[in-house]
């Protein structure tokens, strides 16, 4: 029985130095998909997508630039052209890495101070998260007419009164 239980014990002894050996990671991947699912996480999903999304879009805006500057007629810089000469753009320095830095880095520390600020203010206001919903409105709505604009620039002329409708429902924003 004193065998048993020796070898009971080294199993136990065993499992606890592996659960500590990787409990760090363990311990920050749970840290990160909480937050990550919670509200202000995936709300700071969605944000990081919208904000890609703007990038993405502005690069194709830029594309178009570099095809009209190259000669190439306004209606056959279309959306497929303007993604196939991306990687042209890119090396003839019409897209450039500061972009990324400045457009995504830049939107995203902004963003979350914006958050913090109006949690602090919902939180001293005794209020349910109204401040908080606007931010995320405000910034929802200031990253959607900034696509739009992006792709009406990449030549998507379509989306022009579509542009003009958001501006008149948001007050002129942006």
């Amino acid at each position: 029985m004193g065998d048993i239980a020796e070898e009971v014990c080294k199993a136990v002894k065993g499992a606890a130095h592996s659960l500590l050996d990787v409990a760090p990671a363990k311990i920050s991947l749970a840290g990160t998909l909480s937050f990550f699912f919670s509200s202000h996480g995936t709300a700071l999903a969605a944000f990081i997508v919208l904000i890609l999304l703007d990038l993405m879009t502005k690069w194709l805006s830029l594309s178009h630039k570099y095809l009209l500057d190259q000669g190439i007629c306004r209606t056959q810089a279309g959306l497929w052209q303007c993604i196939q000469s991306m990687k042209k753009a890119f090396a003839n320095r019409y897209i450039t890495s500061e972009m990324m830095k400045t457009k995504f880095a830049g939107k995203i520390i902004l963003y979350m101070v914006l958050v913090a600020a109006v949690v602090q203010v919902d939180s001293m206001t005794g209020g349910d998260g109204v401040f908080l919903r606007t931010a995320w409105f405000y910034l929802a709505a200031t990253e959607a007419v900034s696509i739009v604009e992006n792709l009406r620039d990449a030549g998507v002329q379509r989306l022009t009164p579509l542009l003009t409708f958001i501006r008149s429902k948001l007050g002129g924003l942006k």
